[in-house]
Order: C-alpha cells, then structure tokens, then sequence
C-alpha cells in the first residue's frame, strides 16, 4: 500500500492503522479548560449595525496565549518548512521547531488568514478562529493557539497530522481501501459531523482532502472556514437549544453563500428554492466521502441530472430494482440502504448525522483506539 499500510489484529483484539511515520508530540493544549460556549460567548460578539471593527484586534487576543506570554511565531513553534496550501484569503504552513538531540523536530500546521478590508472576509476569520479553537472532540481538528506574526496576520496553530489526508491515502491504497478501515474511518467522521450538528453546527466543507489522519489512523476532520451557526435551530433536539440558542443568542454568524466541492455538494444547493438545513448537506458529503473510500472515485462532477450522466445515473437507480451499481457492490444491506438513505435527493427525507451513527450498521462499527482517543 505505497509508503503506508493498515494491519488488523485478530477479531478479539482493537484493529489499528499504521500511516507513515510516528505522529510527533505537539505543544500543550491551552484551551483545554475553555469549553465550546465559553469561548464562542467570549470571542464571537455581535458586530453593531454600523459594522465598525475597530475592536477586531481585541476580539483575536481573547484566545491568544501571546496576550499573557509574548512570543512570535518563530520562537514558538520554529520556521516554515512547507507551505501546504495556499488560497485567495489565507495560507497553510507547516512549521518544525528543533528539539533537544535524540528526540524528532516538533511539527506544528499554522493557519495564516490574511489581513483583508472586506467586512464579509474578515467576519468569517473572526468565526472559523473561535469555532476552531472551541470545538472539543477526538476527531475534530482544533486550534491550539492564536497569534499575530509580524504582518499583523492572526495565525491558527494545530497538530501535525502524520498520516496525510484521506484523499492521498485512497490514491495511494491499491484498488480500493479496506473496508473495515473505511469503515473504521467513516464512523470517525460521523461521529465528528454529528458533534457540530447538535451543537447547531454545519460544516459545509467535508471532503477527502479536509479529513486529516493521525499517523495511527486517528481521523481528524478539518477546516472550518465555511462553516455556519444555525443560531435560530430548534429542529434537532434538546442540546443544541439549550447549550448555544439560549447561551450564544448575541453572537455574529457571517451570511450564508453557496460553498463546498461541486463534486461533494448536495442538490438542493443547485435549486432555487426556499432555504433547507445546511447539516444536510453535510450527511450528503459525508456519504459521497464512503462511497470514495469503497470505490476509489468521485461518483459524479455535479449533482445535477441534466449537466452530469453520472448522477443522472444514480437518481435512476434509486427508482429501479436493480439499483445504482456502485451502492449495490457494498457488501453488507445494512450498509446499502443507509448510503442511501445518506444520498436521498430530498434534503427534508435525508437521514440525520445521529441516525446514522444508531444504524444498525454503523452502531456495530469498531474504531481503533487511536480514533477513540483522537491520537
């Protein structure tokens, strides 16, 4: 399987992955003592009508650890070794501090967000820098530290994932990836999707390059730049009323646009019609990421019948006996019908992030101990 492989061990025994090399130890976790309200209340405000931002640079010092110990970049977590992605509104780095001898460099990814005069840009910045640092679960990639570098730029500070992202390792893994890793994997992700649903969360960015693994096989979903607050959510129980409706109501969510991957995006998002859930789309994504892990591919380009005879394909073998044939090659019933269920073109008919982790099929899925502990 290239340069990485995955063993199981007997049935009795919690299967592991093994990708690429050791995972290197990272710095403390500052905010571990913030939970998820706490530090959105603290870090999110409501920007007034006149949208004055003239307290932005207070606003991103609430998290940043340099407000009580000055540091720069460098002297915190070393010099850019690789620059991993670079987009219109920020930039991805890979930074290596050297360590005492004998022991590996720490490896830290640092998320730039550019300066911007844009009051939509720099409200999204403000949103995904107190999402992801306030955000505590296993598979969920989170923000450790917040700083400035010398161009006055806020910079992310997380974990190095040694094990790649998902979309590299299905390149990578032969024909197709194991099933039971993928499912290891999927219920990983679903696990992490259904965390920010019930806390009136989309993410409305999943895909294979944003599904990050530890070098264990630990999957650690990421990147929340386009994700949305459902401020006004009642529809999906108790705890997303109780924990952010009620406690976080004064806070600012930046308007909500079209975004995604055109091949991960749900239908609905093409149609003009009134607006539906966003989580929807999510459990539409989420099942188009399994289907890549179990076929090795896309499915289609675009969720539309009449631009891609891909999906047309698809919406065609929903309505047949024989059903749509990549779908129909899983092995397992259970399994068929709840990606079904998952791709249902109807988002009001869609299954939720919760049921599908109570499904018969997903409930009876072994995770590893590195994707129970997030390591």
């Amino acid at each position: 399987m290239s340069q990485r492989s995955i063993s199981y061990s007997t049935w009795t025994s919690p299967h592991q992955h093994q990708l690429n090399a050791p995972e290197h130890k990272t710095g403390p976790n500052f905010l571990s003592a913030l939970t998820f309200p706490n530090v959105l209340t603290r870090c999110w405000l409501a920007r007034n009508e006149s949208g004055n931002d003239d307290d932005d640079d207070e606003r991103q010092t609430l998290l940043s650890p340099s407000a009580t110990v000055p540091s720069t970049v460098t002297e915190r977590y070393g010099s850019c070794i690789e620059i991993l992605h670079y987009g219109t509104h920020s930039c991805v780095r890979l930074y290596a501090r050297k360590s005492s001898a004998g022991h590996p460099k720490q490896l830290h990814v640092i998320k730039v967000l550019r300066r911007s005069s844009n009051a939509f840009v720099r409200a999204t910045h403000r949103f995904e820098q107190s999402l992801s640092s306030a955000v505590s679960h296993p598979n969920l990639l989170q923000t450790l530290d917040v700083l400035q570098n010398d161009r006055g730029e806020t910079c992310l500070v997380m974990d190095y994932c040694a094990g790649g992202d998902l979309n590299t390792l299905i390149a990578t893994s032969g024909p197709l990836l194991d099933a039971s890793a993928a499912n290891c994997f999927f219920k990983q992700i679903m696990r992490a999707v259904a965390y920010l649903h019930e806390n009136a969360i989309a993410h409305r960015a999943l895909k294979t390059e944003n599904i990050l693994l530890s070098a264990r096989g630990a999957v650690k979903v990421a990147d929340f730049g386009d994700a949305e607050w459902l401020r006004d959510d009642v529809t999906h129980g108790i705890r997303a009323e109780s924990r952010l409706r009620l406690q976080l109501s004064s806070l600012y969510s930046p308007p909500r646009k079209m975004v995604g991957s055109m091949p991960y995006l749900a239908p609905e998002e093409l149609n003009d019609c009134a607006p539906v859930d966003p989580r929807a789309g999510d459990v539409w994504a989420a099942g188009l990421v399994y289907m890549a892990m179990r076929c090795g591919r896309l499915l289609w380009r675009t969720p539309c019948a009449d631009d891609d005879g891909g999906y047309r394909a698809y919406l065609w073998g929903r309505q047949t006996y024989d059903g749509y044939p990549p779908i129909e090659g899983l092995e397992e019933t259970h399994c068929r019908n709840v990606i079904y269920a998952m791709l249902h073109p109807d988002p009001t008919r869609r299954i939720r992030a919760s049921e599908v982790l109570r499904s018969e099929w997903v409930y009876d899925v072994r995770v590893c101990d590195a994707g129970e502990m997030g390591q």
